[in-house]
């Protein structure tokens, strides 16, 4: 069963980086293409998947509480100044969502609008720190800041913010009306060439630490990182665009890297399982409750996964 808990948090760690994972990248990119006066037309591309979007978090969290609760003390605990300037980042980057529209002047949205690029920007940098030490090995005590802030899990810092930025764009290009696409294809290329670079870069790395550290098993968990290179060279080597095949791409490139922090922590996760019975009450309600977070999922892109009108509505 403990195994069983393993898989369903790399399932919905991975739902959070290829979905939430859109509203970030279109985060980051918000002002970058078209004019200020499009900034509603671009928070109308990702306003109806927020909510069900962030859902994917709050499940990691759940699962990591309820199926391995001892593993904040071990593993967490060493990385509380990344989780928190990302919840700093979280809060700063809903605020923006929230407050823009509840005003009409233009310094006021100005501002809350920079304030969901700079939200989304310190949650991106967060989650990188986090996963460049996972890669590493999770830190524990004592902290030290040559530890938490490596060069390794520097360049993922760097690093999975462009990857997000190139899966926001792929998705923005599904959404956003036709007036808006050449700036934002043109910058999603961009994006696309320098996450190559950097992916590329990062994946030799964490190769060659495996090969010194960590042994045959530690190099295989490190591969999926190739898929992430690969995948980002197919959307670099055809016309940047927003199509399922694309989507598809840049959805492997972005969950790559969590998909390996999970494999390098998967034997202490394991270790710190909770008790069968406790998992055995935990499969009798969680599973419900992420079927239906799927369900929801699912439902909100059969509704919305069409482009907005120019003067379409958003609440944010």
């Amino acid at each position: 069963m403990d195994v069983v808990w393993s898989l369903i948090l790399g399932f919905v760690l991975v739902g959070y980086f290829v979905l939430e994972g859109f509203v970030l990248g279109a985060g980051l990119l918000l002002g970058r293409y078209g004019t200020r006066d499009d900034t509603d037309v671009s928070l109308a591309a990702v306003a109806p998947f927020v909510l069900a979007n962030e859902v994917w978090l709050v499940a990691v969290a759940g699962v990591l509480m309820g199926a391995f609760p001892l593993v904040e003390g071990e593993i967490i605990s060493g990385l509380y100044p990344f989780v928190v300037t990302g919840l700093v980042g979280w809060v700063v980057r809903d605020a923006g969502l929230w407050f823009r529209l509840r005003r009409t002047g233009r310094a006021w949205r100005r501002l809350w609008a920079r304030a969901i690029v700079g939200g989304s920007g310190l949650l991106a940098v967060s989650w990188g720190f986090v996963v460049g030490n996972l890669l590493l090995g999770p830190p524990g005590p004592p902290l030290s800041a040559g530890t938490l802030f490596a060069p390794y899990a520097a360049l993922w810092a760097v690093t999975l913010p462009v990857l997000l930025a190139v899966h926001g764009a792929v998705f923005l290009a599904r959404r956003l009306p036709g007036r808006l696409l050449p700036g934002l294809l043109r910058l999603g290329a961009g994006a696309t060439r320098l996450a190559l670079v950097l992916t590329s870069v990062a994946t030799g790395g964490g190769l060659a630490v495996a090969v010194v550290t960590g042994g045959p098993g530690r190099v295989l968990a490190t591969l999926p990182l190739l898929c992430a290179v690969a995948a980002l060279w197919r959307i670099s080597s055809r016309p940047f665009d927003g199509g399922g095949r694309t989507f598809a791409l840049s959805a492997v490139a972005v969950s790559a890297p969590a998909v390996v922090a999970g494999l390098v922590t998967a034997p202490g996760l394991v270790a710190h399982a909770a008790s069968g019975r406790a998992l055995a009450v935990l499969t009798a309600y969680g599973l419900g409750a992420l079927v239906l977070v799927v369900v929801v999922q699912v439902l909100a892109w059969r509704l919305f996964d069409r482009r907005v009108r120019p003067d379409a509505p958003s609440f944010f």
